[in-house]
């Protein structure tokens, strides 16, 4: 009788972006090895296309080989959108021939736009008809799930489960007044420029405010915009961070800051939130369900450079409502976001799907 086990599908653990960081948070938190998951890596950034698809071709001959040798229960594959979409859609089909019970984790910020915007009639069928054959499809949001009630012929197998990080410790000794940090693509996707901008108006009310953006992206042109704007002795670009950098930067910003126009369910909102750091961000995708405003955080409007710059002067100079919305804000990520509020959700999804795996 073959081995049971379970299979997680995504990018290498090392690799940079949300969908890592929820891959290392299920290993740091012992839920890999709790639930026997063998994770198969089906991309790898920074190689040419051609290096790329030889590893896409490997990694299905490595779930091939899997399904030979063991009997997987539940496979977890995380997806985005565009040719995340293309590798993942093909694996739930071969999946899916084998009876094995499929999780589609849906993370990707643009996919609404994907799907609407880049897809053909053809090609939405087919991503209609991927989600549907699926067992269970996980959306990081209630705006997510309400797209996909328009979008989807049903939704009852799907379910909103957010993100979760493991907590920061911060006990607030390394903050640095008037320090607003940033992490994420450096683009306009997240708002860098809108925020470049604000913080200009920022310098001029508080003149000892610094900005601190940590990310890859394109560096170059909005150094050039903080050059432009005579704010550059201000504005520092950290390039990517992780590990104990990361948690350095987080533990000296006084605001962190996300003015995004598309998101899924940011990590780094929700890290900040760990950290006992005040957010300031927008209504995009998933914000709201972490933030709202006025008592866990503040929103803005995205694209809204004035409203973003008040904001920001307002939780520099008012330190007790920064303190406030902080607190208040580490209190919903403790009961809502941690592992120990989300872990038990996913938790329970796999036993469900292992049940009917079993009765098989």
């Amino acid at each position: 009788m073959k081995k049971r086990i379970n299979l997680m599908v995504g990018p290498k653990r090392e690799g940079q972006g949300g969908i890592s960081t929820v891959i290392n948070s299920y290993f740091e938190m012992g839920f890999v090895d709790e639930n026997n998951i063998k994770l198969v890596s089906v991309n790898k950034s920074g190689v040419s296309h051609f290096l790329m698809k030889l590893f896409f071709l490997l990694s299905i001959f490595k779930i091939i080989f899997l399904l030979l040798l063991y009997k997987i229960e539940v496979a977890h594959i995380h997806m985005a959108s565009r040719g995340s979409y293309s590798r993942k859609s093909l694996i739930v089909r071969i999946l899916k021939f084998f009876n094995v019970k499929v999780i589609l984790h849906l993370h990707g910020a643009e996919f609404r736009d994907f799907y609407s915007n880049e897809c053909s009639d053809d090609k939405q069928q087919h991503i209609r008809n991927t989600f549907m054959m699926v067992d269970k499809v996980l959306v990081l949001s209630t705006q997510w799930l309400d797209w996909a009630a328009v979008t989807f012929p049903s939704t009852e197998h799907f379910q909103v489960l957010y993100n979760s990080v493991i907590p920061i410790a911060n006990n607030g000794s390394d903050s640095q007044i008037g320090k607003v940090v940033f992490l994420g693509r450096i683009g306009e996707r997240k708002g860098a420029g809108d925020l470049i901008r604000a913080f200009k108006k920022v310098k001029a009310k508080c003149p000892n405010a610094k900005l601190e953006l940590a990310g890859d992206g394109d560096i170059e042109k909005f150094t050039a915009l903080a050059y432009e704007l005579d704010i550059s002795d201000s504005v520092m670009f950290l390039g990517w961070i992780s590990g104990d950098k990361k948690l350095s930067v987080l533990r000296s910003a006084d605001i962190y800051c996300l003015p995004s126009y598309n998101e899924g369910f940011p990590m780094g909102v929700i890290e900040a939130m760990s950290a006992n750091v005040c957010v300031v961000s927008t209504y995009a995708g998933g914000i709201p369900d972490a933030i709202e405003s006025d008592k866990d955080g503040l929103l803005v409007n995205a694209g809204d450079v004035e409203a973003l710059a008040q904001a920001l002067i307002k939780l520099i100079q008012d330190r007790e409502l920064n303190a406030q919305l902080a607190k208040s804000g580490k209190t919903k990520f403790e009961n809502n976001f941690s592992q120990q509020a989300i872990l038990p959700q996913l938790q329970s999804i796999y036993d469900s799907l292992s049940r009917k795996a079993e009765a098989m």
